[in-house]
């Protein structure tokens, strides 16, 4: 009420300097009536979140009658007419004023509302005599300022529509009551700031080489996303000036606003703007991000801070990429804002059209396909939406270090802080054990092998098999085995293989030294911490074409630093950054420039010079490799969005960048070519 009566004073004020002086109308800002909430933006700590803003509907005076003519200067009843577009009385403000601090205001329940008519509600209230009499006491020819304004929730207005009353005149004694309509007052300029952030967390130093000079040496925050609404149809506006006015301390990272704090940015068709702040780290920075418009607008919504945001694109028709997106492809990548609790992930995964984060604390999430419970939520719900991978009713799966990244569409498989092996969905091949017994929640698998170690990491391939690559260096394969890939010299039936066996390179030789593996449709592949290459299984696939693990020969002056198996094929990313394929090459998505398969033969990947990849993450029809300087590259099919460039068009067999909007430490990419990526 203090800030509407300081409000009303301004207006009273403007309202009888315009008929004292016949002023043109003035224009009078409207910050005293906005409370501005401050994020605590302290040295390293920044905040962050998409501010939803809508605008709001400023009323329009149509008339002013009095009820009675005042006798002797006594004041007289006033009836004030308006029309907007809003249909609810409760969010309209009318209140008269006469002087600082004496303020009388329209209880809600006695304006009447009519209509529409033309799209317009019509809006009157009646204060009488006795009413204005009481608040302003009788004031002989006295004017009186009226002043209406739409709000949203009880500290955010609308520009306000004002007109002056002139109520009584000791001329002959008679009072008369008039209503001025020639003067109107509309405020503009009104300032919003970004709703309370309840924690700030935060998010590393930068100093990356694209940067321009000035901008060296700073923390730099995630994305904002400031999108304006129209409050009545919540439709985007686009085309709209906006202005961003950054505390203290911070500054845009680029743009045509680089390393200045205050920036005018036009809302896209979408009616968005993005950007990204950075500051000095020897410099804190307080206080709030303010958004302006010359349209009115209030806050509607915004999201808790987070650090390290999730975004995803590809197929989405069960919800992998974002409820609001049911389609066979997303074009273009997108923060993942369904749970905001996940501020963080220490670990992504995927199975066959699944998606998998472990949260900051290690909790593990899925969304997307569930057939056969392959999410472990206890159902077999394809989920549009995250939700958590329990152990049993409302028990969530914690600890969790490693997601697998099988292409099987009917299991799913991760690994504990502990290295036990947790698995759900169908127990194909007995590759679970003879004791997993499918309830649709997560069940801790390993116990069910004979493991001379924990697990470091766990993949399971499309007929349930599952790989383990152990904390003292060796490996193991648990299931059935016709084709090798378990690298025991022969196959294997489903009760020799239910227990786990460990991957020799020949008749009672362990494989040892393994830092990295992976298995596939009939092969399987493992990289030694001094830098070897083993391949396993069917040779058109990577593997060596016999049923043990076989030393591969690397390119001249190469030594390997990671495999990464899909469902035919293998990558093979070097120590140097380059990466080379073996295997299949559906819809040219190993990237290789052709359409050729390399087969059991080592073939390069044509990445641009001088790149330096560190991991790979495989669909069906396409690859995502992510470099050490953050960026994701792209290879092959595009048919639901992989490119993220905005269409469904294409093959790459040369790889193209994503456009991300900002750099990425984690990629993931399901069987069906759904991808996530993990922005830093």
């Amino acid at each position: 009420m203090k800030a509407l009566r300081r409000f009303l004073a301004l207006v009273t004020a403007a309202c009888l300097a315009a008929m004292a002086f016949t002023a043109s109308p003035a224009a009078v800002r409207g910050d005293a009536l906005l409370g501005i909430t401050e994020a605590a933006w302290l040295d390293a700590q920044y905040a962050r979140g998409p501010v939803e803003a809508g605008t709001l509907d400023v009323p329009v005076i149509t008339a002013c009658t009095t009820e009675n003519e005042g006798t002797n200067g006594a004041m007289s009843g006033v009836t004030l007419t308006w029309t907007s577009v809003l249909d609810d009385p409760a969010r309209m403000l009318l209140a008269f004023s006469v002087t600082a601090g004496v303020v009388f205001e329209a209880p809600a329940d006695r304006i009447v509302m009519t209509g529409p008519a033309a799209g317009l509600y019509t809006f009157t209230f009646t204060a009488t005599a006795s009413e204005l009499d009481a608040a302003l006491g009788p004031l002989a020819g006295a004017s009186v300022g009226a002043a209406v304004s739409t709000r949203a929730g009880t500290e955010w207005r609308s520009d306000a529509a004002t007109r002056t009353v002139s109520v009584g005149t000791l001329s002959g004694g008679l009072g008369s009551a008039t209503c001025d309509l020639g003067h109107t007052i509309t405020l503009t300029g009104l300032t919003a700031a970004t709703l309370p952030i309840s924690r700030v967390i935060p998010v590393g130093t930068s100093a990356t080489s694209s940067l321009p000079p000035a901008l060296q040496d700073r923390r730099r925050t995630p994305v904002y996303t400031a999108t304006l609404r129209d409050i009545t149809t919540n439709a985007v506006v686009p085309n709209s000036e906006v202005t961003i006015v950054l505390p203290p301390g911070l500054a845009f990272e680029s743009g045509p606003f680089a390393d200045l704090s205050e920036g005018t940015f036009t809302t896209s068709a979408t009616g968005a703007v993005d950007f990204r702040v950075v500051a000095n780290r020897s410099e804190p920075a307080q206080g709030p991000v303010r958004v302006e418009s010359p349209r009115a607008f209030t806050i509607l919504s915004g999201q808790p801070v987070t650090s390290v945001p999730l975004v995803a694109w590809g197929y989405s028709a069960q919800g992998q990429t974002g409820s609001d997106n049911l389609t066979g492809a997303r074009t273009s990548a997108v923060p993942l804002w369904d749970n905001l609790t996940i501020t963080g992930a220490t670990a992504v995964g995927s199975s066959y059209s699944t998606l998998f984060y472990a949260d900051q604390n290690g909790t593990l999430w899925g969304r997307g396909y569930n057939a056969s419970g392959i999410i472990g939520d206890g159902t077999t719900t394809s989920r549009t939406s995250v939700v958590a991978a329990l152990t049993g009713p409302g028990a969530p799966l914690g600890n969790i270090i490693h997601i697998g990244t099988g292409t099987e569409q009917l299991s799913s498989v991760a690994v504990d802080s502990a290295g036990g092996v947790w698995a759900t969905g169908d127990n194909e091949l007995s590759g679970f054990g003879t004791a997993y017994t499918n309830t649709r929640y997560w069940q801790r698998v390993s116990d069910n092998y004979t493991m001379p170690a924990g697990a470091l990491t766990a993949e399971v391939n499309p007929f349930g098999a599952v790989f383990m690559m152990l904390s003292n260096g060796q490996a193991m394969v648990a299931g059935a085995d016709s084709y090798g890939y378990s690298a025991q010299g022969a196959a294997v039936g489903a009760a020799a293989g239910s227990a786990g066996l460990l991957m020799l390179t020949g008749p009672g030789a362990p494989i040892t030294g393994v830092a990295s593996g992976g298995i596939g449709w009939q092969s399987s592949a493992v990289v030694t911490d001094d830098g070897r290459l083993f391949t396993a299984g069917t040779a058109a696939y990577g593997g060596s074409g016999t049923f043990y693990l076989t030393q591969k020969t690397l390119p001249a002056g190469k030594t390997a630093a990671k495999v990464v198996v899909g469902q035919y094929r293998m990558l093979v990313i070097m120590t140097d950054g380059t990466v080379y394929a073996l295997g299949a090459n559906t819809s040219s998505a190993q990237g290789t420039g052709s359409s050729a398969a390399p087969g059991a033969t080592l073939t390069p990947v044509a990445m641009p010079a001088g790149t330096v990849v560190t991991d790979v993450a495989m669909g069906n029809d396409s690859t995502v490799f992510l470099l050490e300087s953050g960026e994701v590259y792209f290879a092959g099919l595009n048919d639901t969005g992989g490119a993220g460039a905005g269409t469904t068009t294409g093959t790459f067999s040369t790889p193209v960048q994503v456009p991300l909007a900002h750099t990425a430490t984690r990629v993931m990419a399901s069987w069906y070519d759904s991808f996530l990526a993990v922005l830093g």
